[in-house]
């Protein structure tokens, strides 16, 4: 999968942006605030529609205009689908192959799309949530049972946190704890195996980038080890009706990385922290790579400003070898000099305005 083309109109200093990608790797250029980050973003919101900047809509509509409108076309195995989107402060319309789209699931099965920016080394100092959402989209574009059993399984939560809130009778309470059961049973297995499949091509990383220490990755399902959830539940009922919350479950679940033996959000500097969440993010476009016969795209942001000069190196020889559409950016070209001196697709930007040079 690769977007072939793409119009952006209205997003954030972008007012109207055309251009055609190539289909490896595509580098833009220009100054701080010309609009660089925005044209990535531009890409993440596509898929995700959400910002990997903002949570706020009013930040992400050019401050003069009503609303924005994004237009690719997502070439994959030589069929193209059209997809458009037009967001107003009160208002969303997606569409994709001139038919609307009414799950973000669906847009995101369509357009996988991963980012690496200066905000990501959050994925190991942010809260576990973070994390569950590392795996969940690995797991989603591998799965395709996942997205179902998660959403049975947030359903069921919801009415049991429901119940236990209002401090309803013991039997009502219960009601759901079949359905979680199931839901949870299938999608810890789902993790857990995505997980053991992630770490060997991690840890083949690790080598290169990490090559005096000891990195490794353990998955913690939410409750405790060796219980059927059934149990746990049951386990946890009393504690659960004076909390008001259902306190086990696949929605605690944690990734805990460490580094010789210690947790990675104290024991390593914010640069290695940057660069082991790069690791991770390389790890799931590989794993990718290895178990569908689509690709993803991979946005990495200001890649120069993120890494010393030696791991942008070596950095820049993986991702020349992945066989996927990337964007990176940079403020100048000799910033990203691939280490084959192979010619990327060069844009650049200026005031919100984006040139392709040769």
């Amino acid at each position: 999968m690769r977007l072939s083309q793409l119009q952006i109109r209205n997003f954030r200093n972008l007012v109207q942006v055309d251009l055609e990608p190539g289909a490896g790797i595509n580098l833009i250029t220009g100054s701080n605030a010309s609009g660089k980050t925005s044209l990535l973003e531009a890409i993440y919101y596509i898929s995700h529609l959400r910002s990997f900047r903002t949570p706020y809509l009013a930040d992400l509509i050019n401050h003069n205009m009503r609303r924005l409108q994004l237009f690719a076309r997502v070439t994959s195995n030589g069929h193209e689908t059209p997809v458009g989107i037009r967001r107003s402060r009160d208002q969303l319309e997606v569409r994709a192959d001139q038919r609307p789209l009414k799950r973000v699931a669906d847009l995101a099965a369509l357009i996988p799309v991963l980012a690496i920016h200066p905000d990501s080394y959050k994925l190991l100092t942010g809260s576990p949530s973070q994390r569950r959402q590392f795996i969940d989209w690995g797991v989603f574009h591998v799965e395709h049972g996942f997205y179902d059993a998660w959403q049975r399984y947030r359903k069921a939560l919801s009415q049991r946190n429901a119940a236990l809130k209002s401090n309803q009778k013991i039997a009502y309470c219960t009601v759901w704890d079949h359905q979680l059961d199931s839901a949870a049973s299938h999608i810890d297995r789902l993790r857990e195996v995505y997980i053991s499949e992630l770490q060997p091509v991690m840890l083949d990383l690790v080598t290169i980038f990490f090559p005096q220490q000891t990195v490794s990755i353990e998955y913690r399902r939410g409750w405790k080890a060796g219980m059927p959830f059934s149990e746990a539940l049951n386990a946890s009922l009393e504690r659960d009706r004076r909390r008001g919350f259902t306190t086990v479950g696949p929605h605690h679940a944690e990734l805990v990385i460490l580094v010789n033996g210690k947790s990675a959000q104290t024991s390593i500097s914010r640069g290695q922290q940057k660069l082991m969440v790069a690791l991770l993010r390389l790890s799931q476009v590989q794993r990718f790579i290895e178990s569908s016969d689509r690709r993803c795209v991979l946005l990495y942001d200001d890649l120069p400003a993120e890494l010393d000069s030696h791991n942008r190196h070596k950095v820049l020889e993986v991702l020349e070898n992945l066989p996927i559409q990337i964007f990176l950016t940079a403020i100048d070209r000799v910033d990203v000099n691939l280490p084959s001196g192979r010619l990327c697709q060069l844009f650049h930007v200026e005031h919100g305005c984006v040139y392709q040079q040769d």
